[in-house]
């Protein structure tokens, strides 16, 4: 499950792009099935950034995505140190929950990201119509309504739209999409998926069967709505697996990267549902 909220800030891609796509699909659409499951990763500052700012990140991250009888419960938890070039240490912490709906249309999230003395707690639900659109209203550090455009997906509908886009063999796949950030609006993410790789052995690092798919690497550029200049404010790469496992992540913040390698993984038990 691919998720940008608790990174520190970032983003997702260029409304313009969206409108090539052919129809505008809604989030029941998606065929991918997700599994639930655990995860943990480590934390730590990519080799690429050497050099830069950043001289060390040092952290871990849970992450637990959770089918139940009427939607999706998602939940990341990171905990980070950052060591700066003048030897100062910034520690943060950052944790993100969200509820999506089976049927992709409702929404609540919530956050709060604790960096030095500061702290940021966001709060809100969204709901969409048919076609995608709808609004997102925010309760928490103050009541702000926004529109969702034609065509907006939730997180874990994106995740899967995603995956179905890569198993058809599609190389670009832009899409907005709206998690509830502090940037107060939906946002566009181009992916871009690269060629099906196969299966790694993780079962012999513990991983199990839940990591024994293989999948693709998917580049993503974040862009606000409202970007007229066409740069990304934020890009990440992934592994992504058929079952919505992502062993790998690296976030490109521009003065510097995070890498995220996966430690531990286990499957949640899907509900029995009268």
């Amino acid at each position: 499950m691919l998720s940008r909220n608790l990174v520190i800030v970032a983003v997702l891609s260029v409304a313009a792009i969206i409108m090539t796509v052919t129809g505008v699909l809604t989030p029941v659409q998606a065929a991918t099935q997700l599994v639930s499951h655990r995860a943990i990763y480590a934390v730590s500052l990519s080799p690429d950034s050497a050099g830069g700012p950043v001289l060390g990140v040092d952290g871990v991250m849970s992450m637990s995505i959770e089918e139940t009888c009427d939607g999706w419960i998602f939940t990341q938890d990171m905990k980070t140190a950052i060591t700066v070039d003048n030897g100062n240490t910034i520690n943060q912490s950052a944790l993100f929950t969200s509820w999506e709906s089976l049927d992709g249309r409702e929404y609540r999230f919530a956050s709060r990201v604790k960096t030095g003395g500061g702290q940021l707690i966001l709060r809100g639900d969204a709901r969409l119509d048919q076609d995608g659109s709808g609004t997102a209203s925010y309760r928490v550090p103050q009541e702000i309504e926004i529109a969702l455009p034609k065509g907006t997906f939730f997180p874990v509908s994106h995740t899967a739209w995603l995956i179905d886009e890569a198993k058809a063999g599609t190389r670009s796949a832009p899409h907005i999409v709206f998690t509830g950030s502090e940037d107060l609006e939906a946002e566009l993410v181009n992916a871009f998926i690269g060629d099906f790789e196969a299966p790694k052995d993780y079962a012999t690092e513990g991983m199990g069967e839940l990591a024994s798919e293989g999948g693709w690497p998917l580049t993503m550029a974040f862009y606000p709505l409202a970007s007229e200049t066409g740069v990304p404010t934020f890009e990440m790469r992934a592994l992504q697996l058929g079952n919505g496992v992502s062993p790998e992540l690296q976030m490109n913040f521009g003065e510097f990267s995070t890498r995220m390698l996966i430690q531990r993984l286990e499957a949640i038990e899907r509900p029995s549902c009268s």
